[in-house]
């Protein structure tokens, strides 16, 4: 981190939790999320509101108990970070096992041919960033942190495991599409709400999410392989599993490929739904005419 930019209080945080061993810095995360964020009345109602749109199938007390284990896992993947950026890339390694889906996933990256990683916010998706670049660099686009300190130390620890940044924007766009062709793994995150004009409405969950289209885009132009993968927490550590990719994704009409999209991210929420981010209004921009999902839905 450079000098001339002052420390702020979240990366003193974080060096300070990482001279902690592992598991206490988990509990404290855990501890911290479930007792300081249910207090916190956005992020219950917003995690209420998502898993009330949905999770319709399960009652009230079900998705409590869902949302009252996502607190903990918030403070839990926050904490886990003073690790996860400060540590050796081998000690990361060790807490990893690999599960469902894994080696098929495995076997693509460590091969040739370009291959597209779409690792949604679930579990801890920073270890996918240190465990594909075990196997072969990684190339991600990256959109900078409003914290300076912040922002330069975690691009430092995402740098030092190997990883290429490249920005949000045109310049980045063209250095996936080099990366691909050449053969190289581009990392991308799936499940947030785009900018105008570079996504497409799609069902997520039964309801209309605005959709990046720039995977399918760059899956259509390279060839590439696709997956979608995740990092989950476990009570030992984490376990990378991939599923299969839907068949739609692959079509030639865009939003046919985005609703592909969307059904294989739900595929991955569905085998951990406590460690998906449904702090995240994921359906905050709906079509014109539409009534906000937000304002006029009630859990």
């Amino acid at each position: 981190m450079s000098e001339s930019v002052p420390s702020s209080p979240i990366v003193r945080l974080l060096k300070t939790l990482s001279f902690l061993p592992f598991s206490w810095v988990r509990g404290l995360g855990r501890l911290v999320g479930f007792w300081g964020l249910r207090f916190d009345r956005r992020t219950r109602k917003a995690i209420d509101q998502n898993l009330a749109l949905c999770l319709p199938e399960m009652d009230k007390e079900q998705r409590m108990r869902i949302r009252n284990s996502r607190l903990r896992h918030i403070g839990q993947t926050f904490a886990e970070m003073s690790h996860v950026w400060t540590k050796p890339a081998e000690d990361i390694l060790a807490m990893c096992r690999e599960g469902k889906g894994s080696e098929s996933f495995r076997n693509a990256v460590a091969a040739e041919g370009g291959v597209i990683v779409l690792a949604p916010h679930i579990g801890n998706w920073e270890i996918m960033n240190i465990y594909i670049n075990s196997i072969r660099p990684l190339t991600a686009m990256y959109r900078p942190s409003k914290d300076p300190s912040l922002d330069a130390f975690i691009l430092a620890a995402r740098e030092r495991s190997g990883s290429v940044l490249v920005p949000t924007d045109r310049r980045g766009v063209l250095q996936t599409v080099k990366t691909l062709k050449s053969d190289g793994v581009v990392g991308m995150l799936p499940d947030q709400v785009p900018g105008q004009g570079s996504g497409e409405f799609a069902p997520f969950f039964g309801h209309q999410a605005y959709t990046m289209t720039l995977a399918s885009q760059l899956a259509r132009k390279t060839g590439a392989s696709v997956f979608v993968v995740g990092a989950l927490q476990t009570s030992k550590g984490f376990e990378i599993v991939s599923v299969e990719v839907d068949e739609d994704f692959y079509s030639e009409d865009i939003k046919t490929s985005v609703k592909g999209l969307n059904a294989s991210v739900e595929r991955l929420v569905r085998v951990r739904p406590e460690q998906y981010q449904w702090e995240y209004k994921r359906f905050k921009l709906q079509p014109d005419g539409a009534l906000s999902l937000y304002k006029e839905h009630t859990s």
